[in-house]
């Protein structure tokens, strides 16, 4: 990774323009070289040719080491400037800023002045229970003890004891956490249960949630909700994440936790009460918690918003498909509209994918295939799990038979067959592979579903408890779109 090409194109355009103004300043002619190369990697992009732009700065020089200590000291400015502009413009940059003045002045033995802003960062950072920097800043009281008379280190060392036991505790579990979290992204086995992940989340929930001291603390009580959230999301018990999301929103409301800071944590958990209501089929419930996470996306400046958009009309799509797919459809148009100009690929492969299935079930489909398409051509189809794709395969030939088009079902049939050879084997296509048969049974008889052979396939699907196991994965519930296909006997 080039970082500076990275950091270049992250910026905005307020930190262009602070920037700008800095190099402005700067008269040598070194320093135009400076902003030479930063204008140039700005304007190029992905088509910056680092031989060409060298060329330019260093003509008829080889070696290029003046041009690599050109790159690495414009990217210590661009750094360096970016500090400048967003400090104090949080808690936490506050919090850094007066620990810096702090070292400034205790270097320049300006010792009354560096306990002033050594007290300023004391205070944020128990606001914040930033517990590494309070370590740091109770070092700091210790140290300057030796040159202030009045200042007791006895009162900082025993501080720094106990923040050093909630520090250590805290080191535990984000440990513990960090392994479970890497386990969840490591398993390629969607609704299989690590159980050795479930024992170490267990151990967390068991050691930490009886804690008397830790039950005041939001630091603590966020790393819980975590915990217990993630494992019940892993046993995908739905009614017990729903029950549990309830009574911990609840306490972070009450006890007034939830600010600017941690307005992230909350947009998250709202996710979490949309999703597990909407699990349990409590769609109402669903939707009303999702209209609260569309009221708290805009507050703080729509702090978070594009995180998660998305999230929102989701929870829009998945309620609505159920209840009202037109009104699903109208979230999803809201989507393109509100991310007009800065749709990336994800969005695109969600609002193809989501279009499809829903013009799928009001009957259009058509539209519904002409969607699924779309969605091929988007990379992140083309990432995607050989068994994620296999569902879609099976949506789309249900489309197919479903638009009576009979000889583009057959061809489809066949295309199906053989790229997933392989995932046929895998016990959890066993609803894809049951339903691809009835599929081609229907097709034989020409998407005649008044038949025998056809009848009586569907009588033993609907009894077919296997075919239930994997329900939560489908992108339609191939039960229910049976039922009504019963119903044509």
């Amino acid at each position: 990774m080039d970082s500076l090409r990275t950091i270049i194109a992250s910026l905005s355009r307020e930190e262009v323009r602070h920037f700008k103004m800095y190099l402005k300043r700067v008269q040598t002619a070194e320093e135009r070289k400076d902003e030479m190369l930063f204008d140039y990697i700005r304007t190029k992009g992905e088509d910056y040719n680092e031989d060409k732009v060298f060329r330019k700065l260093y003509p008829g020089i080889e070696d290029k080491n003046s041009f690599y200590r050109l790159k690495n000291r414009l990217q210590d400015m661009i750094c360096e400037n970016l500090v400048m502009l967003h400090d104090a413009k949080d808690e936490q940059s506050k919090l850094l800023h007066y620990h810096a003045v702090y070292h400034v002045f205790a270097g320049k033995s300006q010792f009354e002045l560096a306990l002033h802003y050594l007290k300023k960062a004391e205070k944020l950072a128990e606001k914040a229970e930033n517990l590494e920097m309070l370590d740091l800043i109770f070092a700091g009281f210790v140290k300057i003890s030796n040159e202030l008379p009045e200042i007791n280190p006895e009162a900082y060392i025993e501080k720094r004891r106990q923040n050093a036991e909630r520090l250590n505790k805290l080191r535990e579990m984000d440990q513990i956490l960090s392994i479970v979290v890497y386990r969840m992204k490591m398993s390629q086995a969607k609704g299989r249960e690590d159980l050795n992940t479930l024992a170490i989340l267990d151990d967390i929930t068991q050691k930490y949630s009886d804690d008397d001291a830790l039950s005041n603390s939001k630091t603590f009580q966020t790393r819980i909700y975590r915990a217990v959230s993630q494992t019940l999301l892993q046993r995908h018990n739905y009614k017990e994440l729903q029950r549990f999301m309830v009574a911990i929103y609840k306490r972070f409301t009450s006890s007034n936790w939830f600010d600017k800071t941690n307005h992230d944590t909350k947009l998250q958990m709202l996710v979490y009460l949309v999703n597990s209501f909407s699990m349990i089929k409590n769609y109402k419930g669903s939707l009303g918690y999702a209209d609260e996470l569309g009221k708290e996306m805009e507050r703080f400046n729509k702090l978070h918003y594009d995180k998660y958009a998305l999230y929102y009309y989701n929870a829009q799509v998945i309620n609505y498909s159920e209840t009202d797919p037109a009104k699903a459809l109208q979230a999803l148009r809201e989507l393109e509209a509100s991310m007009a100009g800065k749709l990336s690929t994800y969005y695109e492969m969600f609002i193809h994918l989501n279009r499809g299935i829903l013009n799928f079930k009001v009957g259009k489909y058509q539209d519904a295939i002409r969607s699924f398409v779309k969605y091929y051509t988007n990379d992140y189809y083309k990432q995607s799990d050989s068994l994620f794709k296999l569902r879609v395969a099976i949506v789309e030939l249900m489309m197919h038979v479903e638009s009576k088009d009979i000889e583009s079902t057959q061809i489809r049939l066949e295309q199906v067959r053989r790229q997933f050879k392989e995932e046929w084997q895998n016990e959890e296509a066993y609803a894809e592979k049951k339903i691809y048969d009835l599929l081609k049974l229907v097709a034989k008889w020409d998407g005649r579903w008044k038949n025998e052979s056809v009848t009586n396939t569907i009588k033993s699907l609907l009894t077919d408890k296997a075919m239930r196991k994997h329900e939560g994965s489908q992108l339609v519930n191939y039960l229910q779109w049976i039922k009504t296909k019963e119903q044509l006997k």
